[in-house]
């Protein structure tokens, strides 16, 4: 039998050096935008029941989730998604606080990506959930909170795609097709494969509506799509999604977000949740959307409250990558002194490296036996000061 005890599963990677301090700066920045606007942080089990997963609206197909049983042969899966738990955890322990709640997270996320995608299986990811209010101002916060995340960590080059989970709804009941086709046509346009989408519309012949989702890609850029995209005959349900999209592109715009922000009603996201206003957001230097987010009105009541919700994810380990390449993250500082203790000293030693690292210095106690070999690990380090501490007193060096 193979022995894979020196390498790491398929699809997850060790953070090692400047690539961990990079996930953890991110983190923070993004901690602490989220709780200055009033979030509270919330941390769910990493092990899951299958039961929170295994509903259509989630979009997440079984072999896609990593799954395990417990002590009593109950079916768990490590959770792919943030947001599923948090409805969970606001429809059932918070289901008599105030509303809206505004809760904020950074912890790991586990899905089993298709082959040859480039995507980890295990995704490092921060994000918000604004839960119990609905309507433009709640949009507008959070997709204004999705651009200045990504400005606290790393602000060039970004962009926001939004769109609008009605309009593509109205062009799929439009083509009549069946619940499998309209599948494969919602997988082709989330993953760009418009070639696929091509043969897959070809199947549907004199269909006005196989066209227009065909043309989707021309659907993006500014208030001059929506005009050219209310052209089409669509139901009160596409119509009134464009007519709201106008609405928050032109706040968005007002509040100085309109070099930021642009339109593309080719925008979909697979997981089924989503009810209105959807969103991504790019990077240069990304192969992979850094934000995703959007409305989901009716999630929490399958979990049994009601309330109209949005919110976003950010993958800290693509926005760490960006951040590292473009050299914004520094590297790991040495200590400002080590401390080295004779052999009758070596309490003395721990007491004075106590004493350094509580008024404000960065401190390392020797382990070495002589204050020689203590000199060159500073040296090799880029320590600049050595302390000794011996039979004649405490002394300092320079190195």
């Amino acid at each position: 039998m193979k022995n894979y005890s020196k390498i790491t599963p398929e699809g997850t990677k060790d953070y090692i050096g400047t690539e961990s301090r990079a996930i953890r700066l991110a983190e923070k920045k993004l901690s602490g935008l989220f709780g200055a606007k009033g979030y509270g942080r919330v941390i769910t089990p990493t092990l899951e029941f299958f039961d929170v997963f295994n509903r259509e609206s989630s979009g997440y197909s079984p072999e896609n989730l990593y799954s395990l049983t417990d002590s009593y042969g109950r079916l768990l899966v490590l959770r792919p998604d943030s947001t599923l738990p948090i409805a969970r955890l606001v429809s059932t322990r918070l289901q008599n606080g105030v509303l809206p709640v505004r809760l904020y997270y950074s912890q790991n996320v586990f899905l089993r990506q298709k082959n040859l995608t480039g995507r980890s299986d295990e995704i490092p990811q921060s994000g918000i959930e604004l839960m119990g209010v609905g309507g433009l101002r709640a949009d507008l916060e959070v997709i204004a909170t999705a651009v200045e995340a990504v400005e606290a960590c790393t602000g060039a080059d970004f962009k926001l795609e939004i769109g609008h989970a009605g309009f593509f709804k109205s062009l799929c009941g439009g083509l009549g097709a069946g619940s499998e086709t309209l599948s494969a046509v919602y997988d082709c346009v989330e993953s760009r494969n418009f070639v696929a989408l091509g043969s897959i519309l070809d199947s549907i012949p004199d269909n006005p509506f196989a066209g227009y989702i065909r043309n989707l890609p021309r659907y993006f850029g500014g208030l001059e799509i929506i005009e050219k995209a209310k052209k089409i005959e669509l139901d009160s349900e596409g119509k009134e999604s464009l007519e709201y999209l106008e609405k928050l592109y032109t706040l968005l715009e007002k509040a100085g977000f309109g070099d930021r922000v642009i339109i593309d009603l080719s925008l979909v996201n697979r997981t089924n949740y989503y009810t209105g206003i959807i969103f991504k957001g790019y990077l240069q230097g990304s192969g992979v959307p850094v934000v995703s987010g959007g409305r989901y009105d009716c999630l929490a009541g399958e979990f049994g409250k009601d309330i109209p919700a949005t919110g976003f994810g950010i993958e800290t380990g693509a926005l760490a990558a960006v951040m590292i390449a473009r050299g914004e993250v520094t590297e790991e500082k040495a200590p400002d002194i080590i401390v080295w203790g004779a052999k009758d000293f070596i309490t003395d030693a721990l007491e004075c490296s106590r004493k350094l690292i509580k008024n404000g210095a960065s401190c390392e106690l020797s382990d070495f036996e002589t204050a020689e070999e203590t000199r060159r690990y500073a040296e090799s380090r880029g320590i600049g000061k050595v302390c000794i501490i011996d039979e004649k007193g405490i002394s300092e060096e320079k190195i």
